[in-house]
């Protein structure tokens, strides 16, 4: 058999090819986009955690650190396989072997089957081998006569191919162990130096990374999506005493506990008055309800503890006017709240022991910027009627009722709203003096926040 050995030095063009490492980066940057996706629903759902802000803020940090990760070692792969690319650069030089022989006509299909000449070579397994970057076996059928084949292995440097050849079994072995199946005297080897290569060494993005980077991105935004859905808030709805053909609304001074949230930020009641607050836990973790003279002051009524379901009353006589404060007992930095009693306000359910709960004829109306939730209201004249006004924006609002437009106060001194911040509510009640069509809005947006008041 003969063996030739072309070797080509000097300062040709000497093209060191490097192809780029699976990148395990889509992966980190899929499961940073799925981080940023829970600690948005986080602060989406209560942004008056002390945590939930920072959170979000160092997820979308981490985000971002991410891609930049990503995007720096792509461009550093880049420019490392550009280096020995057709020429550009110099880069390390490749030798490559190749091996040609013929297969004795008839025997293609036994050197194919397991076993055989072909089948031998494209299992042999180099990727041990110091040096060693691919392995190419190509075949020649031929309609009549021997069929043509050549087997060629690509190495980085002389020294990994010169010690393949001493230290194991190459190529050539494999090939000459077939002698059923490779013509004798056909065999021919060329060890090689590269000195141009068209190979494509552009960076790909890997199917299972591209698929784990799309996964995570639809899981987040399936959870984003679920969370807002799901821990929106409640909506608010009114009530007009039966008649005005409004839904119903519950106990508006009842309070509700999740984990670990309670549903009002506020609460109001009159000075020196016998009230009860129903409390109800709807989360998994124990919670109660609390009032405090202020953050860590002294106890004006300690509310019982209890379990995830479970609904309890809490009981006081309230004090003087002023502002005071109230929370949860095992959660108190992340279940709190303000609790305003002032001249005026409902008394927040039955007095212990028994007594009237809030006026038949109350109502509530939300405000945001700016705009109010509904644009008519019903009363009946001579009777109480007592709106909550809660503003959920950001900028100051009231709600007063007027005659007609730009016209005089309904009822003076009693149908003009308090103006209160974001965050806040506030009860007006009166009796409005005759039937009619009368006309409420916010003093301070007064063509863009107003409505219909009729009174039956």
């Amino acid at each position: 058999m003969d063996s030739q050995h072309n070797e080509h030095g000097g300062h040709g063009e000497g093209a060191g090819v490097h192809l780029p490492d699976p990148s395990v980066w889509p992966l980190i940057v899929g499961l940073a986009a799925l981080v940023v996706g829970i600690a948005l629903i986080w602060w989406s759902r209560d942004r008056s955690n002390d945590f939930s802000g920072p959170i979000l803020g160092a997820a979308v940090v981490c985000a971002l650190v991410a891609v930049g990760g990503w995007a720096y070692d792509d461009s550093r792969m880049r420019k490392k396989a550009e280096a020995g690319h057709g020429g550009h650069g110099e880069g390390p030089v490749r030798f490559t072997q190749v091996l040609t022989f013929a297969i004795a006509e008839g025997e293609l299909a036994a050197a194919r089957s397991a076993g055989g000449v072909i089948d031998a070579l494209e299992n042999t397994d180099l990727r041990d081998v110091d040096g060693f970057q691919d392995l190419r076996v190509i075949v020649t059928p031929a309609g009549s006569g021997p069929a043509q084949a050549l087997a060629e292995t690509t190495w980085s440097a002389r020294e990994g191919l010169a010690g393949y050849d001493a230290t194991r079994q190459t190529l050539l072995d494999v090939i000459t162990a077939h002698t059923a199946q490779v013509v004798p005297g056909s065999v021919q080897v060329f060890d090689m130096e590269v000195v141009r290569d068209t190979k494509d060494v552009t960076f790909k993005f890997g199917l299972g990374a591209a698929g784990a980077l799309f996964g995570a991105l639809i899981a987040g935004g399936f959870m984003i999506g679920a969370g807002l859905t799901l821990f929106q808030e409640d909506a608010t709805v009114v009530a007009d005493g039966g008649g005005g053909g409004e839904t119903p609304v519950a106990n508006p001074f009842a309070v509700t506990a999740t984990d670990n949230k309670f549903d009002k930020a506020t609460l109001s009641a009159p000075p020196n008055t016998d009230v009860t607050f129903d409390f109800t836990n709807k989360g998994k973790a124990k919670h109660n309800l609390s009032f405090y003279q202020s953050a860590g002051g002294a106890v004006i009524k300690e509310g019982e503890i209890i379990d995830g379901g479970a609904t309890t009353k809490v009981s006081f006589k309230t004090p003087a006017a002023g502002n005071y404060y109230f929370q949860c007992d095992l959660h108190p930095t992340e279940m709190k709240g303000t609790f305003e009693v002032k001249e005026g306000a409902t008394a927040p359910g039955a007095a212990a022991g028994g007594g009237a709960a809030a006026p038949a004829g109350a109502v509530t109306v939300t405000g945001t910027d700016n705009k109010f939730d509904k644009t008519t209201l019903t009363g009946s004249a001579g009777k109480e009627f007592s709106v909550t006004f809660t503003n959920k924006g950001k900028a100051k609002h009231n709600i007063s009722f007027y005659d007609k437009q730009n016209g005089a106060v309904l009822v003076p001194g009693k149908s003009e709203g308090e103006i209160i911040d974001g965050g806040k509510s506030s009860t007006l009640t009166f009796s409005p003096p005759a039937a009619g069509k009368f006309f409420y809005q916010c003093d301070l947006h007064p063509t863009e926040m107003k409505g219909e008041f009729t009174v039956s």
